[in-house]
């Protein structure tokens, strides 16, 4: 059986790296919700029989969910202390103003950059650990959901 390159592994394992208000929160593996609707209206105007007249919509994006394989490093480490800096704040009303911005970068299988996407005033919308069951041989993963107000 043929050996794999740490860089074809990488590729494989990670796609997406992410970061949030200068945190780095590692590397994941899917990355969801990059998505933009213009919610254009119809509506049909009096005597004009030929088509209907468009209007501009409610922009919206839905959230990012962010799913990885946890690891001590970026699991631990970078998300729990960003969520608690967060939680923290969101109690206590420390910061005004807002949410940060987050940057999502696209690698390809050898680590360089595809593309990058930044969202702006970003908050955790929720965090999902994994679920514990000795008697399964599953991965353990972490599911990171971010509220945004759009990346366009």
């Amino acid at each position: 059986m043929p050996s794999i390159s740490m860089e074809a592994m990488f590729g494989l394992t990670t796609r997406f790296l992410v970061s949030v208000e200068g945190f780095n929160l590692g590397g994941w593996a899917r990355c969801q919700g990059l998505e933009v609707k213009f919610n254009p209206v119809r509506i049909i105007e009096g005597g004009n029989y030929n088509n209907d007249v468009v209007l501009r919509g409610e922009i919206k994006c839905p959230p990012v969910t962010l799913s990885r394989a946890m690891n001590p490093d970026g699991s631990t480490d970078s998300v729990q202390t960003w969520l608690r800096k967060r939680a923290e704040e969101w109690i206590n009303g420390y910061k005004s103003g807002g949410g940060g911005t987050a940057t999502i970068t696209l690698l390809h299988a050898h680590g360089g950059v595809v593309a990058k996407w930044m969202l702006r005033n970003v908050y955790p919308e929720s965090w999902k650990g994994p679920d514990l069951d000795a008697m399964t041989l599953g991965v353990a993963t972490e599911q990171l959901v971010l509220a945004h107000e759009g990346f366009l």
